[in-house]
């Protein structure tokens, strides 16, 4: 039997996924780790604690599965976006690593904007300059942390800093790369003349790969702790949207993965290269294709409500023996689309695009004391579908064409989520599932990933549209939609009016802070 592994490392917990090479999953198992958030806008992960998950579930699922090592033929590995690892010659972290949610690098980014050469950076890698980015990241060690710049051999993303745990092998993949405004999109290269503008060694890059490349081999270091094969064959890996756009069944130009998890947004295929500053663009993993996306900060806040607010959910699911989100959902059902005039704006830290404001933040309008629980939560599901609609609008005055509007994620499995989707953007929203009713998702792409880096001949494309042969249609309400179009209207205004008290409310923060 051969099998083939994929390791997901996502915002909040780790999934590894072992399949057959016919598509049928072995066993999966799931390792959680803690976000830190030791000042207001930042956000930064132990990269130890990823490894510490990797090994875990790795480990579970070779005994639920009780396939042997050697009979898995190869590895796939992506990660969170955006991730600083500064590592020393051995590749061990030296500090704690700043994920995507972490805009500690906005005076570094408001820098760089004003650079004679801003321009032509955006251009080179297609992407804005923006705190979220590795670019800022990177400037902001050099300026607050010198001796850990100094001190690092090699600056990884979170992926390769899994791929060099895994095989002793210094990489960055091309859907990494576009973190750093040293890239050159369309060349694929590392390009000396931005590294010179932004002062970046190059040296301290590691080598560009393709996703599906093989880097390297599970090391007999990786081996012990983690239990795979010595010479396990490791592929590059990629971004976790890009791994879980392909993984929904997004491999044509058109197609599109609605993401609903800690991060919301949208990743459509595309067969060029495509610069909208005020969205977010990168390489997919099919070869030929990249990913233009919007990306924001929303997806966590069922969680939060759950945590912070959700005492009777929890309790009442306890109760009924089921989760917290099923009640969330059933609460949902029973409030009238609109929420009875409740609009909330997700920004909960900042905001990454369309509107890239590290200052935004989270806004209930229309209050009343008619307002219930279900309309609070079903304006919170509005609200981060909304926000995902901000950024299709913007690729949509850009020309990008969507054919297909597939949701992944957590949020996929709400149908009333699904609906409000669907309605909000008058396209019929898609949830591809497998023969045995499963949803495609990251570790499902990884494995056919592997697959055909090991040579099968199965095009990719195709060997995710066998995989995902099944779809669930929600179909767009024309009525829903016209209500939704007017609330949209406020949503955006009420945005755009708010920019500007959002940086006086972060400047009274400051200072109080600071007291």
């Amino acid at each position: 039997m051969t099998c083939f592994l994929g390791l997901d490392l996502g915002t909040s917990s780790t999934k590894v996924g072992l399949w057959r090479d016919d598509g049928t999953l072995l066993a999966q198992a799931s390792t959680g780790y803690p976000l830190h958030r030791p000042q207001p806008t930042w956000a930064e992960m132990n990269p130890n604690d990823w490894w510490q998950a990797i090994c875990s579930a790795t480990q579970a699922v070779l005994a639920q599965s009780g396939v042997a090592p050697h009979e898995i033929a190869g590895v796939g590995v992506d990660a969170i976006g955006w991730t600083l690892v500064p590592v020393d010659a051995r590749g061990q972290a030296l500090c704690a690593a700043p994920i995507w949610l972490d805009r500690r690098a906005d005076d570094q980014a408001r820098t760089l904007r004003q650079l004679p050469e801003a321009d032509r950076l955006v251009d080179l890698v297609a992407n804005p300059l923006d705190a979220a980015y590795l670019t800022p990241k990177l400037i902001w060690l050099r300026e607050q942390q010198p001796d850990v710049y100094r001190a690092a051999h090699r600056f990884l993303d979170a992926t390769g800093y899994i791929v060099h745990r895994l095989t002793g092998v210094f990489s960055c993949d091309f859907t990494q790369a576009y973190g750093y405004h040293c890239f050159d999109i369309r060349k694929e290269r590392w390009d000396e003349r931005a590294a010179d503008v932004l002062q970046i060694p190059l040296e301290k890059l590691p080598p560009l790969h393709a996703s599906g490349d093989i880097v390297g081999q599970v090391s007999p270091e990786a081996a012990q702790a983690t239990g795979l094969a010595v010479g396990t064959p490791v592929i590059a890996g990629c971004l976790d949207a890009a791994a879980g756009a392909f993984g929904s069944g997004v491999a044509r130009a058109g197609q599109t993965a609605d993401q609903g998890g800690t991060a919301f947004g949208f990743s459509l295929c595309t067969d060029q290269v495509v610069v909208e500053p005020r969205l977010i663009f990168s390489h997919h993993v099919v070869p030929g294709c990249y990913l233009l996306q919007g990306g924001t900060v929303g997806g966590g806040l069922l969680g939060w409500f759950r945590e912070t607010l959700g005492q009777i959910e929890v309790d009442a699911a306890e109760l009924l023996g089921t989760s917290a989100y099923d009640v969330i959902n059933r609460e949902v059902e029973r409030a009238q689309p609109g929420a009875d005039g409740l609009i909330f704006l997700p920004y909960m830290a900042g905001e990454r695009s369309p509107i890239w404001n590290s200052d935004a933040r989270g806004v209930f309008f229309g209050l009343s004391y008619q307002t219930t629980r279900g309309d609070i939560l079903r304006a919170i599901m509005e609200g981060c579908a909304f926000a995902v609609y901000h950024n299709v609008k913007v690729a949509d005055a850009r020309g990008a064409s969507i054919s297909e509007w597939i949701g992944i994620g957590g949020a996929a499995r709400s149908a009333v989520w699904c609906q409000i989707k669907a309605d909000i953007t008058n396209r019929p929203f898609v949830v591809a599932k497998r023969e045995d009713g499963s949803a495609g998702d990251n570790t499902l792409g990884l494995a056919l990933m592997v697959a055909r880096a090991l040579g099968g001949a199965e095009d990719l494309a195709d060997a995710i549209d066998r995989s995902l042969p099944q779809r669930t249609v929600y179909e767009p309400d024309a009525k829903r939609h016209a209500l939704y179009e007017e609330m949209f209207e406020l949503y955006l205004s009420l945005s755009d009016k708010l920019m500007p008290d959002f940086t006086r409310l972060a400047k009274i923060q400051r200072r109080s802070a600071q007291a």
